[in-house]
């Protein structure tokens, strides 16, 4: 096995990883989707307005 040959196989092997590792995320994420039963939080609202906004209540205007 030559220099050119090793570093397809280090390539790819990097390449399948990173596509497993996108499938669990995407996979994770739409379990968390669902056990908020599917509404989106907005990560902004979350910092800015705390655990109220998850529930749809913000503090503040």
């Amino acid at each position: 096995m030559d220099h050119t040959t090793g570093a397809i196989l280090v390539f790819g092997a990097i390449a399948v990883g990173a596509v497993i590792m996108f499938m669990l995320e995407r996979r994770a994420a739409a379990k968390r989707l669902e056990a908020r039963g599917g509404r989106e939080v907005d990560v902004a609202n979350l910092i800015a307005f705390g655990s109220a906004a998850g529930e749809g209540e913000k503090t503040h205007d």
